[in-house]
């Protein structure tokens, strides 16, 4: 992977990753820090963040119903 292609994943995963939490904080019934320190420590955050892998090209639906699962 290149540098760009490297920097353009972080763009896209960090924005991907506020909607995330606030999908994730409606769904729990939580404050929106509480569920980013929640989402930011699982598994689910850990195989979204590698660039290429499957988790990261899902919808924002999808990984939340990943988390979810968890």
């Amino acid at each position: 992977m290149s540098e760009k292609e490297r920097i353009l994943h972080q763009i896209l995963t960090a924005t991907q990753t506020g909607t995330i939490v606030c999908r994730l904080a409606k769904e729990l019934g939580i404050p929106t820090y509480e569920a980013f320190r929640r989402f930011f420590t699982s598994k689910t955050y850990a195989k979204f963040r590698i660039p290429g892998s499957i988790m990261s090209m899902l919808s924002d639906s999808a990984i939340v119903q990943e988390y979810l699962s968890e």
